[in-house]
């Protein structure tokens, strides 16, 4: 696995070019969010993984007007496993609700 500062990186750069990207953290019952628009997204990432919580992929959000377009990204690490598209396809389900996290003010507690 990359160093966490890599995947952040990889994630800011990214959300260069569009509207918002959030690392997906998989842990064994939920899916945690580190969005490129969190005051401290390197130590969000890093209480994640502290936590339990492994980063697999970006999702990457588009705007378009009044729509939002998803698409994801699986981390290198990640992207010759079979289950992964299946899994961040899954999350794209809940595009609003993601929206809306992102919206939240940073409630990570340390």
């Amino acid at each position: 696995m990359r160093k966490t500062s890599d995947l952040v990186n990889e994630m800011l750069e990214e959300a260069k070019k569009t509207f918002l990207v959030a690392i997906a953290v998989g842990f064994t019952t939920e899916t945690k969010f580190v969005f490129s628009s969190a005051k401290s997204p390197l130590k969000d990432l890093n209480t994640l993984i502290q936590r339990g919580g492994s980063p697999i992929g970006l999702l990457r959000f588009e705007k378009d007007k009044s729509t939002i377009q998803g698409s994801y990204r699986p981390f290198m690490e990640y992207e010759n496993e079979e289950w992964v598209g299946k899994y961040l396809a899954g999350l794209l389900e809940n595009t609003q609700d993601i929206l809306i996290l992102s919206q939240q003010p940073d409630v990570m507690e340390y």
